[in-house]
């Protein structure tokens, strides 16, 4: 099932990462953690869908997705980026993404934030942020996604890893297996991976040579 929705509130978050808030549907329901497949209506010549996660949460009367802009013109993002407000989109019934199963740690990689950002949102809501901890690795400070809203949540288990820039507020690096063992010291923990495919499986294989058991591990698209 599809729903016809429009576009209510868009703005720029960093220099590629774009915010858009969505009428919600009548009948649209979700959960913390699921994704939709959106397509844009007015692309006669380019009917695509692409999935995104929402990372509005249950009580907002508005979806909001987060974007990370691709410039080609042959990208879904791309168009996103060049309608105006009330443009009308096309989402699919919410799927599931990814499930909060227990205190743990986040591990993402730029636009991979997505997923964690409703579950720590409804999380401090609720008063169960506890300590959680974010390991969020980027290029660049400019690249990070929400980073004073995170900041504020997690305060010092938020742990922003820079690669290409040094930073008195962030760590050097990348999130390796090293990092991983300079900073987890327990295994017993759920641990929530989300960035590029490599990055996952990295990860991953770092997390189960360090005793992580793998059903402790989530891994979504």
């Amino acid at each position: 099932m599809y729903y016809d929705t429009k576009i209510i509130h868009k703005e720029w978050i960093t220099h590629d990462v774009l915010r858009l808030l969505l009428e919600k549907p009548k009948l649209f329901q979700y959960t913390i953690g699921q994704a939709i497949e959106l397509s844009i209506d007015s692309l006669e010549t380019f009917k695509h869908f692409a999935p995104f996660t929402l990372t509005s949460i249950n009580e907002d009367d508005f979806l909001e997705i987060i974007v990370k802009v691709y410039r080609e013109r042959n990208r879904l993002t791309f168009w996103m980026s060049e309608l105006n407000l009330d443009a009308k989109i096309m989402i699919s019934e919410a799927w599931d993404s990814y499930e909060y199963k227990g205190s743990g740690v986040f591990i993402a990689a730029g636009s991979g934030i997505t997923p964690f950002i409703p579950m720590i949102r409804n999380l401090s809501k609720t008063n169960r942020l506890g300590d959680n901890v974010l390991m969020y690795a980027n290029k660049k400070e400019e690249d990070i996604i929400l980073r004073d809203e995170l900041n504020e949540l997690l305060g010092v288990n938020c742990i922003n890893v820079l690669s290409r820039e040094v930073s008195n507020s962030c760590e050097s690096g990348r999130i390796d297996k090293e990092f991983l063992k300079s900073w987890i010291t327990d295994t017993n923990l759920f641990f929530y991976v989300c960035g590029p495919e490599s990055f996952n499986d990295s990860i991953k294989e770092h997390l189960l040579s360090l005793g992580v058991d793998e059903d402790k591990i989530q891994v979504a698209y």
